[in-house]
């Protein structure tokens, strides 16, 4: 009779997993890079950054010494692009697992099941009987990412706004910052496949392929303000999103990262040695296909 539970059996299923170690290719599209051009004017920013004056110096000021607005003054710091990530990618897993099913017995006085050559005892009304799942898994995910602070950023807005394909390196609007990315390309793509880049629980992938279908920069405009509430020795920074009109804080990092121009083959770091330190699992071999180009839309 045979134990599903037996440790010859154990070890004959945990031996498949030592197929896992093989070349993940992932497909990396053609790169592409936008801007946004504002949708306001800087006269429309202003008004909307001065309606906010007093929010600007946060909750307590509000309520033990909320200024007025012949207190505060403001002074513009102009107009900043700023980073912005987007990237696509398709995931197709086949591979074969081992499982264990718990099946009941319906019949009260059945003590063993045969099912093929193996015997199984019945243990509390059930058998628990090992099998070979064949699974798939294919899936699509997009991720839109600040490209200064790393965190996941809400574009539907963007979404509606016409996209200009532009050259990041000779990208100098006049009377404009740039301001570069602090997030690369390679730490989108950690942040777009996850932690569960590969199926863990897989004894054998027969399949699997990542098609990233987009890893593209988008450079998006917001006109910048600095209120000064001199009696308090105050100040605080403030944009507006040319795009939604939102008022939004200035990030900390954007000071930092302002550039003269953009170096494309330093922001787009897709390369195979570096993917192996960046994707989960670096240790396993990874293949960098070169996706041949297509025409997209813009």
């Amino acid at each position: 009779m045979v134990d599903a539970s037996t440790p010859v059996r154990a070890k004959a299923f945990r031996a498949r997993a030592t197929k896992l170690t093989r070349t993940v290719e992932i497909v990396i599209a053609e790169k592409g890079a936008f801007y946004f051009e504002p949708a306001i004017t800087p006269q429309e920013a202003r008004g909307r950054a001065s309606a906010h004056k007093a929010s600007a110096f946060g909750t307590l000021s509000r309520l033990f010494a909320r200024p007025k607005e012949e207190d505060i003054a403001i002074s513009e710091q102009g107009l900043w692009y700023l980073p912005l990530w987007h990237a696509k990618a398709h995931l197709r897993f086949l591979y074969d697992r081992s499982e264990s099913y718990k099946v009941p017995i319906k019949t009260p006085h059945v003590t063993a099941v045969t099912v093929g050559n193996d015997e199984y005892a019945v243990k509390a009304g059930s058998i628990d009987l090992p099998v070979l799942e064949h699974c798939e898994r294919d899936e699509q995910r997009e991720l839109w990412l600040d490209a200064l602070s790393n965190q996941p950023a809400n574009a539907q807005a963007y979404l509606k706004a016409t996209a200009i394909p532009v050259s990041l390196a000779e990208f100098a609007p006049q009377d404009a910052k740039v301001v570069a990315p602090t997030v690369r390309a390679s730490a989108l793509i950690r942040a777009l496949l996850g932690e569960d880049f590969r199926p863990a629980d897989a004894d054998e992938i027969k399949e699997e392929r990542v098609n990233v279908e987009c890893v593209d920069l988008y450079l998006r405009p917001t006109f910048n303000f600095k209120f000064e509430w001199s009696a308090k020795n105050k100040s605080a920074e403030v944009a507006v999103d040319a795009i939604t009109g939102e008022l939004q804080t200035q990030p900390s990092a954007a000071m930092a990262a302002v550039a003269k121009l953009l170096k494309p083959e330093t922001l787009f770091d897709l390369g195979a040695e570096t993917l192996n330190i960046i994707v989960p699992g670096g240790a396993i071999p990874l293949k960098v296909a070169k996706a041949l180009a297509e025409k997209r839309k813009a």
